[in-house]
Order: C-alpha cells, then structure tokens, then sequence
C-alpha cells in the first residue's frame, strides 16, 4: 500500500538480507560467515539470541548456501522425535545405536559424506537429545561421515550446550548482541537503497527513538517501519511523524504496567478523602477537645546538587586485554578479556598486527587500532575509533573521548595493535596456487569496488590481475597486480565489509580532551 508512496520498488524491511543473499548488517554478515565457515566442519556451533525471528532468517540463508537438514525443535523435540525427522523408518523400538547407525548408513549410501543439521529453537529440545548428538556426532566419526549440527536458540542454551554431553564437540558458541544505534541507522539506509527508495521515511530521529524503545532488536525494528510507514501512508504524509511512531508502539510494544501506579494514585486519593472527611466532620458535630497540630512549613528542604564530577582522561587506566577486547567489540565479537588476544584472531577470520607506525600511516589504513600511550604518570591503551583531519575519538572504559591530533601525537608512543579480515579461506593474500572459493571472492569483491560485473571465473585469469591492477591505482597502492596483504584490507574496507575508522573532515579543533556521552 505505502510501496508507490515512499517510492518504494520492492516491499522494504521484510528481510534482513539484500537479493544477493548478504546480510545488510555487517556484524550479522560476520557472524553468518563463521556459521558457514564452522559448517563445514564436524562439531556444533551454536548461535542464540532472545529473538527467534532473527535466528531464523540464518537458517533461510543456511539453506540457501548449504545442503543442510532442518529441524524445528518447537513445541517439543525428543530424541525419538529427533530420529524420526532424520529417518522416518527408524522405530522407537529400535535400540538408539541401532537406530543412530540407520540415520548415518542412510546418508552415507547416498554419498552425502558431508551433512549439516540445524536445529531452531533449541530450548525445546530435551535433555536426551543433548545425549543422541553426542552420539550421533561420535558414530559418524567413526564412519568417516563429516557431521555438523548447528544449534539456534535463546540466550540460556548456551550454558545448557556447555553443560552437556556435546561439550566436546563444541567448535564455538557465539551470542548475539543487541545492534547499536549507528547500525540501526546505517539498516534503515541499506533497506531504502535495496528497495530502490532515494529518500528514507524514517527521519534519523525516528529511527534512534526506535532504537531506545527496542533495544537493539532488528525484528522490532521492521515491525515498528512496516506499521509506522502504513500509518504514515493512510495520511498521505511524506515521511513518518512522531504520531505515526506512536500508532505503530502501541500495536508492537507492551504496555507498560501501570499497577503499581495506579495503586499508589487510589491509596494516595484514599488517604486524601478521609482527611476532608475527617476535616469536615469535626465542623459539623462538635469542637474536638484539643487543638489540631498546626504543621510548621510544608516546604520541603531542597538539597543543592552537588557539582558533577568532569571526568579527565589523564585519570583513565585502561590495560591492553581491556583495549582489545574493545577492539574486537568493534568487529563484533563479545570476547572476554582473557580471549581478547593477537593470538586467538586467527579463530574468528581476522588477523592481528602489530608494531610501530605514525597516526598518518594507520589512518591512511583506515582500521581501528589500538594505541599506547603515555597518559599522566602511567601507559594507558585506547581504541582509535574515528579520525578527521583534525581530532580523533578514542574509546577508554566504554567512553569516547575526542582529542586534537597534536595531543595525540604527543601522548602515542607510536606502539599499535590492529585486526583485519583474512579471506574465506583463512588466508592474508591471493596468488594464482589460492582455491576457487578465494578466487570467486576477490572476483565479487573487485566487482562492487570498481562498479563492474562479475567475471565468474574461479581460477586466477588476466583479467582478475587486470582488475587488481586498476584497483590499486584506484586507491593509490603498489601497482603489482597482487592482491597482498594491504590491497585485500583496503578492498575490504572499499566494500564496507569491515569496520573503519569513517575517515571525516571535523569541524572544529578541540585544544583539550572533550567527553562525549
């Protein structure tokens, strides 16, 4: 109805996902390449979340990229069920290894020696189904049959998957997390461009309030545009209002529970009532035999606040396991501090580099980093998180801090750590000898980045190197042809495939640190 309205060519914010299948969130498009990195191996990954509207969209696009064996575990899945969705001739009476080694001769006859079996909403499977995976994932071991089980659901199943007798098939275990308002923002744009919209409905204001209501939750987010956009349309209005956003709350959102409330409102108006009655009554009857209290002010004290404390960066104490954990934060990744190390990059795609270069160099690179530096009387670490052309934002203990470029320079020691995206298969360059799935990557990769169309070659061709060369000119590289190290981190970043520093012109020049909220 609103689609001709809002010049829409397509009906927006149905997916989360654009037609060629990636994900319009870059941290969802992370996660969902570990997913199919993961299901190529024998173990379980398991993905939860509070949204089982999201979980699914994975599995869709699981099934697009994989030959993979779904299974709903909802309302309630035993493993009898369990075997009987994986082999409906198997019976119940048949002992469970009997049973388990049916499922396994099955696929193997039918030459699948590579299955992957995804599970939604895992929290309604029962405890014995933890124990038949098990014993599923250890038989096809046995029969050379590569097995990977995928578990989606909420948020308390991973420490059920922990606890388990899966345990030690585990590959990893990742929780999403709620996307920030800069996400939301950057979401909304993607879905107007996908579905041919020039001018977004959504105001940034609309959507940031939207951001606060839902929390970070993307399925609340299309639910609120859908019902908002349609309350907008009814109105012929040329974008959503503050009414419109409301309309559309009230049909998501619960209310808020207003029991309490109104509970304290009719005690309070009890309270109110019988002291006029109480008042009026002794005028009628008689003269009460002592004086009422006559209170001395009803003026209540009125504390003077207290000055507020302006924080000062010298006074941050940030250590580097704090700093990376920041920093893999950035890249979507909620590591712990004790994780949060160079050399443990290598298990989610990413590389770590460090060592010693000028804040020119690194913002040239255009990856967050992050910096030591000398701060008062001790070594702090922060996380470069913008760079203009004259001020910087760093992130120390969860608070950004904007500083001019002459304070960093004088407060860097010039150390630095980064992290930046290896290739699908694991790899920091591209030569000739690199399998087909690198090769079709840099070839959809080149494409967006010079505008192009795919060649659809997976072997390494002079036309790849062609369009290698002219994308380091383009970007002003060693012209070799090769995509190394450096040309596969700035076409990725060319390709809003990983975070960046949004390199930016500032407007002012501030002379001391200023706080940002």
């Amino acid at each position: 109805m609103y689609q001709s309205h809002f010049k829409f060519s397509t009906p927006p914010f149905r997916n989360i996902t654009r037609k060629s299948g990636d994900f319009l969130v870059p941290y969802h498009q992370d996660v969902f390449n570990l997913l199919k990195e993961k299901s190529q191996q024998a173990g379980v990954t398991g993905l939860f979340y509070h949204d089982s509207e999201l979980l699914g969209q994975f599995s869709e696009a699981l099934k697009r990229s994989n030959a993979v064996i779904p299974v709903n575990a909802f309302p309630k899945l035993s493993a009898n069920n369990l075997l009987y969705k994986l082999n409906p001739s198997v019976k119940e009476s048949k002992n469970k290894l009997q049973a388990v080694d049916a499922v396994l001769r099955q696929w193997r006859d039918a030459r699948a020696t590579q299955k992957v079996l995804v599970i939604t909403h895992a929290e309604a499977m029962k405890h014995n189904c933890y124990d038949l995976l098990a014993m599923l994932l250890t038989r096809a071991q046995e029969l050379d049959v590569c097995l990977s089980v995928i578990l989606m659901g909420s948020e308390d199943q991973e420490t059920m998957l922990t606890d388990s007798a899966l345990q030690a098939f585990v590959l990893t275990s990742h929780t999403l997390r709620n996307l920030t308002c800069r996400e939301f923002l950057s979401y909304v744009d993607a879905q107007c461009e996908e579905h041919g919209a020039a001018i977004s409905p959504l105001t940034p204001a609309r959507v940031k309030k939207i951001h606060a209501l839902t929390k970070g939750n993307i399925s609340k987010l299309n639910a609120l545009a859908h019902l908002s956009m349609l309350a907008a349309w009814t109105e012929r209005a040329p974008n959503v209002g503050p009414r419109h956003l409301r309309l559309a709350i009230g049909e998501v959102l619960p209310a808020r529970k207003r029991g309490k409330a109104l509970a304290t409102v009719g005690l309070f108006a009890s309270v109110l009532f019988a002291a006029c009655g109480w008042m009026m009554t002794s005028s009628i009857t008689a003269k009460l035999p002592v004086a009422l209290p006559v209170p001395a002010s009803w003026k209540q004290p009125v504390k003077t606040p207290d000055a507020p404390v302006v924080p000062v960066i010298e006074n941050e104490v940030v250590n580097q396991p704090d700093a990376m954990h920041q920093l893999y934060a950035m890249w979507g990744y909620d590591a712990s501090a004790d994780d949060a190390l160079c050399q443990n990059a290598a298990k989610v795609n990413l590389m770590c580099k460090q060592g010693t270069a000028s804040l020119d160099t690194l913002t040239s690179e255009g990856y967050p980093w992050v910096s030591e530096m000398k701060t008062g009387d001790h070594i702090n670490y922060a996380v470069v998180a913008r760079a203009g052309k004259t001020s910087l934002d760093l992130l120390m203990n969860n608070r950004t801090w904007q500083v001019s470029r002459a304070w960093y320079n004088q407060h860097a020691t010039g150390n630095y750590t980064l992290l930046h995206r290896l290739t699908p298969s694991g790899k920091d360059e591209i030569t000739a000898a690199s399998d087909s799935k690198d090769l079709e990557w840099l070839d959809q990769q080149l494409s967006v980045a010079l505008g192009e169309n795919e060649t659809h070659d997976k072997n390494w061709t002079a036309e790849l190197m062609k369009r290698t060369r002219e994308f380091q000119e383009k970007m002003h590289l060693r012209v070799d042809g090769i995509p190394g190290e450096e040309t596969l981190m700035q076409l990725m970043r060319e390709t809003h495939t990983t975070p960046s520093v949004q390199i930016q012109a500032s407007q002012a020049t501030p002379n001391t640190q200023e706080k940002h909220a």
